[in-house]
Order: C-alpha cells, then sequence, then structure tokens
C-alpha cells in the first residue's frame, strides 16, 4: 500500500513537472537555434561539444545531442537513481525535439553583440534552470555538475562552468579569440540565471 501511494505521488509530481521541463528545453533549444548557432556561438557541455561536431561535419545537432548524452544518462542512472535518470531521458529528448523542429531558422539580433550576449544568456540559463528545478537536466555534463555539487561547496552553476573550460579553449582553436570570448561571457551569463532560477 505504501509502495502504491509512493508511485501515485511521484506519478502525479511527473505530471506537474514534465510540461515545465518542456517548457525549459524550448527556450534552451530558442537560443541556441535562433540566437547563439546563427552568430557562430557555441553553448558549454555535451550541446558545445555538438554544436562544434555539427559545424564541422555537418550532422543534424538534434542527432548529435541524443547519441552523445547516452553515457551521461546512464551515470546518472547508476549514482542518481531511476527517477532522476528518467526525469533527464525526458529534459534531454525534449531538447533533442525541439533543436530539430528549429534547425536552420533565421537568426535573431543580427549584428547586435551586446543583444544577443544578453538575451542568448539569459534565455538558455532560464531553460536550464527550469529544467533542474524541475529534477531534469537538458545536457550529460549537467549530471557531472549535479554530483560535483553534492560533493564539494561549488554551486551548480559553478560546477558546470568549471566542467566547460576545457570545451571553450577547443572553441578558441576552431572560432578565434572573438567567437570564443563572447561564447564564454554568454555562457557565464547562463549559468548566474540558472543559479538565480533553480534555487
Amino acid at each position: 500500500m505504501k509502495a502504491f501511494r509512493s508511485y501515485k505521488n511521484y506519478f502525479i509530481e511527473l505530471a506537474i513537472k514534465i510540461p515545465w521541463i518542456f517548457i525549459g528545453a524550448m527556450m534552451a533549444a530558442v537560443s541556441l537555434e535562433v540566437i547563439l548557432i546563427p552568430h557562430g556561438l557555441i553553448d558549454g557541455g555535451i550541446t558545445g561539444v555538438s554544436m562544434m561536431l555539427s559545424g564541422i561535419g555537418g550532422f543534424p545537432l538534434s542527432v548529435l545531442l541524443f547519441l552523445l548524452n547516452i553515457p551521461f544518462l546512464l551515470l546518472g542512472l547508476k549514482f542518481l537513481g531511476k527517477r532522476f535518470a528518467f526525469s533527464a531521458s525526458f529534459g534531454i529528448i525534449a531538447l533533442t525535439i525541439s533543436t530539430g523542429l528549429l534547425e536552420r531558422k533565421s537568426p535573431f539580433l543580427e549584428g547586435n553583440t551586446i543583444l544577443i550576449l544578453i538575451i542568448g544568456g539569459i534565455l538558455l540559463g532560464m531553460g536550464i534552470g527550469i529544467v533542474i528545478r524541475n529534477g531534469g537536466v537538458l545536457d550529460g555534463t549537467d549530471v557531472l555538475a549535479l554530483l560535483i555539487s553534492k560533493k564539494t561547496r561549488l554551486t551548480i552553476g559553478e560546477a558546470i562552468f568549471v566542467i566547460n573550460i576545457f570545451i571553450f579553449l577547443l572553441a578558441l582553436l576552431l572560432f578565434g579569440w572573438k567567437g570564443a570570448v563572447i561564447s564564454i561571457i554568454t555562457y557565464f551569463i547562463a549559468v548566474t540565471v540558472v543559479d538565480m532560477v533553480k534555487s
């Protein structure tokens, strides 16, 4: 009886959280496909790696997002439990579908670097923060960040930023200093917003 009540409460909780996870995933997808990618900027984490591979090899971003995140979902299943793994899977699948729907959309705020930085970073951070607040993730490295934040004094946003340093160094080699620096600033805005939204 207790087990039944536990699962009932869990499914009620999911019914409330899943729409928010989808909304957060869509916000992040808009930031990626409509603002960041058309301006040669990247996100961090597996999403950033997927964006670079997509740019170099022409592979669909949505497919790369799904495939490269699978090992991290398995890591979440092992260390954070089945319920987290389910919510995380939904978040990543929602982002995959959203980016697929928005691929090749026209760029937004063309040429306005400051607005690109601010709006792209805030929208991305709000999307990630909403998803994490509702028990999901949008990126495999978010799983690592959650594990690190549980073991250290770093916030989730700080852990995400530390993990992604090497990705932005790679971006420096591929896109030059200007694109890399703008990407870093945008992402710093995003992780700051993540901590604000998820707390």
